[in-house]
């Protein structure tokens, strides 16, 4: 069941206040995180730009937000990188492909503790499965992993939907019953989940008429009641947007000039974490046709605040 506001639903704290800053870089599915006191983050790297059948020199990249250097280069074989940070370790998600088609059954785990040398494992297989994009929490019993999916019958009628799956330890997996995907209603994507004061916080791509693709924020204890944050959609596109930040990296010239007119109907796949006393908020701009870049947002105050700020 979804709650969302009826005829006395009050806003109390207002839309929240975020400020676009603008493109960083021309790279796809990214994470923001800290590592020893640093802005980092981690990049999708593909040269097909979704295009093509995958090729093998898509990877993941690590690059240092204040120098624009990427520092280290892993993850062929792999999409829909998204990262994880616990005890000085840090994880990415790769889904693991089944060539030449950008998604697959498999979902592979990287791990580093200086970001330079990396192991790898398998972390959760289900055999059969469409898996795309990803997200890893720990909540107040565990891992939480978000799976997004088309799998028939278990998706929805739209392209993608939401499962879940649960570890005490990262290792074992135990998949949540397909009928608490979420949501089946409508397109789902891009997700990014953070555990908050007794809340799993989700948000997720949806589309919106006229191919506009934006997120919106839910949140659930329990996996089958789930409320709808009083302001959504969060982000849309603007022409903010199309600003370049003081900090990008890796833009061509030629891609510069793209970005002055590229056709812009979408703000997705948003990943945040905290740096310098407010939210770094990373997101993807573009038309979902295969032209798209990174851009960069921030908020004054905490993450919990901002997630909790967006249901009062």
């Amino acid at each position: 069941m979804e709650i969302d506001y009826n005829q006395k639903t009050k806003m109390n704290k207002g839309y929240p206040k975020i400020r676009k800053l603008g493109a960083v870089s021309p790279y796809g599915e990214m994470t923001p995180f800290v590592f020893h006191e640093k802005l980092m983050r981690l990049e999708l790297i593909d040269v097909t730009r979704g295009l093509n059948p995958f090729d093998e020199n898509i990877y993941a990249c690590i690059r240092d937000v204040a120098s624009g250097k990427i520092i280290s280069r892993f993850g062929h074989g792999c999409y829909y990188f998204s990262g994880y940070s616990e005890n000085d370790v840090f994880y990415v998600l790769g889904t693991k492909c089944r060539l030449p088609d950008f998604c697959g059954d498999t979902i592979i785990v990287f791990e580093s503790k200086d970001l330079l040398h990396w192991t790898s494992r398998e972390l959760i297989r289900k055999e059969g499965w469409n898996f795309f994009n990803t997200s890893l929490c720990k909540g107040k019993d565990g891992y939480v992993l978000t799976l997004e999916s088309n799998t028939q019958p278990y998706a929805g009628e739209y392209p993608f939907t939401c499962f879940f799956a649960t570890s005490k330890d990262m290792k074992s997996w135990n998949f949540m019953d397909p009928e608490k995907g979420f949501p089946k209603t409508r397109y789902c994507g891009g997700p990014y989940m953070r555990y908050v004061n007794g809340y799993y916080y989700l948000f997720c791509v949806t589309e919106l008429p006229g191919r506009r693709y934006t997120n919106y924020l839910y949140r659930t204890k329990d996996f089958t009641d789930w409320e709808a944050g009083k302001y959504n959609p969060f982000l849309m596109p603007s022409e903010e947007d199309k600003s370049i930040a003081p900090h990008c990296a890796d833009f061509t010239p030629e891609f510069l000039e793209e970005i002055k007119t590229g056709f812009n109907s979408n703000n997705s796949d948003v990943d945040m974490c905290e740096f310098g006393g407010r939210t770094v908020i990373d997101y993807i701009v573009g038309n979902q046709l295969g032209f798209y870049y990174m851009a960069e947002a921030v908020y004054d105050g905490t993450i919990r605040e901002l997630l909790e700020n967006f249901f009062d």
